[in-house]
This record gives structure tokens, C-alpha cells and sequence, in this order.
């Protein structure tokens, strides 16, 4: 049951990172928009360009690390896992509301949120490479 448990922790992740990485292909509209008609955008709430274009490259980028890792590593524990999962998705979306509040970086709430985001994902990824690392120190004995 635990390697069932495991397997499906992989493609919950890889389900994730999919869903993420369809969400930053349709930031690319708004993006695009805030491009082409800067007037236009202002008046749809975009109120910082350059943060939409993060938020829009982190959704992609945090979201096609999800879909490697849940791929590329077998049996992922979920400690691993669902911190990665979480981390991705808050830390490419606190970049959203920057695009539409960009006043918010400066609030303690959103600073604490994105430092406990920042946390997760450091924890998710520092978790994976010494699962990583452990396993093939184990290989190699």
C-alpha cells in the first residue's frame, strides 16, 4: 500500500505541475495585453507589468520542475512532495497579486506569506536532492 501511496504522490505532483503549467500559459494573454495596449491593461486592474511577466514565467517554470520531479523521481515521499507542490504554486502566485497590488510587497501579511512560500519551496527542493543523493549513496554500496 505505501509504494501505491507513493505512486500516486508522483502523479498528483506531475498533475499539479501540469495544471500549473496550463495557468501560465493563459497569463501569456494578459501578458501580451499588457505588452501591446498598456492603457488597456491598466483599465482590466495590471498595474505592474514587469510582475505579471514574473508571475507568468514562474507558473511555467515552477510548474515544469513539478512535472520533472514527479517524472524523473520514483516514488517520492509525500514530506517531499507536497511541500515542493505547495511552494510551487505560492511562490509563482504571489507574483499574481504584485501584478494587480503591487503596493502589497510592503504589508507584513504578504511578507510573511511569501517568506513561509519561499520556506516550503527551499524545504520541497533541499528535501528532493538529498532523497536524491541518499538513494544513490545506497546504490553505490
Amino acid at each position: 500500500m505505501e509504494r501505491m501511496t507513493r505512486v500516486r504522490t508522483n502523479e498528483t505532483l506531475v498533475l499539479s505541475g501540469l495544471v500549473e503549467l496550463a495557468a501560465g500559459a493563459v497569463t501569456g494573454w494578459p501578458y501580451a495585453l499588457a505588452i501591446a495596449d498598456a492603457e488597456r491593461a491598466r483599465r482590466i486592474g495590471i498595474r505592474s507589468t514587469p510582475r505579471l511577466r514574473q508571475w507568468h514565467l514562474d507558473l511555467i517554470a515552477l510548474g515544469a520542475l513539478s512535472v520533472l520531479v514527479g517524472a524523473a523521481v520514483p516514488e517520492l515521499p509525500r514530506r517531499v512532495a507536497w511541500p515542493l507542490a505547495a511552494g510551487c504554486w505560492t511562490n509563482a502566485n504571489a507574483f499574481g497579486l504584485l501584478a494587480f497590488r503591487p503596493e502589497a510587497a510592503e504589508t507584513p501579511a504578504y511578507r510573511t506569506a511569501a517568506a513561509a512560500s519561499f520556506t516550503t519551496v527551499s524545504w520541497g527542493f533541499v528535501s528532493l536532492a538529498a532523497l536524491a543523493l541518499r538513494r544513490r549513496w545506497r546504490m553505490d554500496r
